[in-house]
């Protein structure tokens, strides 16, 4: 059994560094020019994380201001630890800083496309979180928009900088794991919170809408259009809200199982990944992990690779990998957007991917019928 702390991931995945290890700048290179960027809205889940990474790359962003949803979601944030060193801002006012390159969408999940229409009329690039809308011809619009104005549109799916479900895709891609057969995917977690089960019940989606939409993204990733999509649902009947599904989706030779229950005890260490294919498994458990060891070192990533021959330097059988986690859970993403922007890196996600991405979430979260 191989147990390899750190990995390698870099040179496996291309020679990457680490997002949180920015590449250093030689002497004949021009320092990295700083994007300026605002966040609108306070309301998304992931607001505050997304505000708090931004602050975490200034060698890359300067933070030009902030705009709530509406006056009653400023008043009520403005003060936050997070948000009150910032300037705060009418949207308006916002969309027309001088400069102003980017803006990260982080609005209530129903706001994200008609505010993220504005800035994309302006010709600004943009992070806007997920899910990308419930509606695909709203959706489409907008990617219209972003292709006419050559807008860069990135979604909040932030498995896509993962260290362990980019070193699944290498090893898939890589034929090391043979033809893939039976992929098992979990987003569980334990919500009891009145009010926010009130408010998620809004979305006839639920939860795999909302949190499974970063599995069915990483599904479509690797294997593409599914041929079926098949939905089983639970909905709570005291409060209606959709929290315990499983999507199937079929492909060609692989079944691919999506499940989210917002009812486990212990839902979030019980999130895992497991990929079976002819010639090897890959086995993420638990999909993040964000505790800390005595000496204040994240926690690595637990992954298991089993093998029917040597890869590189991974033996036959069983390999226990230990992958050195980032140290921030969207500083992976935010790192490639500023790279994205200044042409550094080719986005390889097209507005095609993003179209077909969100019309598999949609079906898989029960809002519509599956046609390939």
């Amino acid at each position: 059994m191989k147990t390899s702390l750190g990995l390698g991931t870099a040179a496996l995945l291309g020679g990457t560094l680490k997002a949180d290890e920015p590449k250093p700048e030689s002497a004949n290179e021009e320092p990295f020019k700083k994007i300026k960027i605002a966040q609108i809205g306070v309301r998304h889940e992931h607001a505050s994380g997304k505000m708090n990474t931004l602050k975490m790359l200034p060698q890359y962003y300067e933070i030009v201001g902030i705009a709530a949803e509406n006056p009653e979601e400023e008043k009520r944030h403005k003060n936050d630890g997070l948000y009150k060193d910032l300037n705060w801002m009418s949207q308006e006012e916002l969309l027309n800083i001088p400069g102003l390159e980017a803006v990260a969408v982080e609005t209530e999940m129903t706001e994200l496309l008609p505010t993220a229409m504005k800035c994309a009329a302006r010709g600004l690039h943009m992070h806007v979180d997920k899910p990308l809308g419930q509606d695909l011809n709203e959706l489409k619009t907008l990617l219209d928009l972003c292709r006419e104005k050559n807008v860069l549109i990135q979604p909040g799916y932030m498995y896509r900088t993962n260290q362990a479900f980019r070193l699944l895709l290498h090893a898939y891609r890589s034929g090391w794991l043979g033809e893939l057969h039976d992929i098992q995917l979990d987003m569980c977690r334990n919500d009891t919170s009145e009010g926010f089960r009130k408010w998620l019940a809004t979305y006839r989606g639920g939860g795999l809408y909302d949190f499974g939409s970063h599995l069915v993204d990483f599904v479509v990733e690797l294997l593409g259009a599914p041929n079926e999509i098949h939905v089983f649902e639970k909905p709570d009947p005291k409060d209606g809200l959709n929290d315990n599904t499983l999507s199937v989706l079929l492909y060609e030779k692989a079944i691919a199982e999506i499940r989210v229950s917002l009812r486990k005890i212990d839902g979030f260490s019980r999130r895992r990944l497991a990929a079976h294919g002819t010639k090897g498994s890959f086995v993420l458990d638990p999909l993040e992990n964000w505790s800390r060891d005595a000496s204040g070192k994240m926690v690595p990533l637990n992954v298991t690779l089993t093998l029917d021959q040597d890869q590189g330097e991974y033996h036959k059988g069983v390999n226990a990998l230990k992958l050195e986690p980032y140290t921030d859970r969207y500083i992976g993403q935010l790192t490639e957007f500023a790279h994205y922007v200044r042409g550094l890196k080719e986005n390889p996600y097209s507005y095609d991917f993003e179209l077909l991405s969100q019309k598999v979430i949609l079906a898989a979260s029960g809002y519509t019928k599956w046609e390939k």
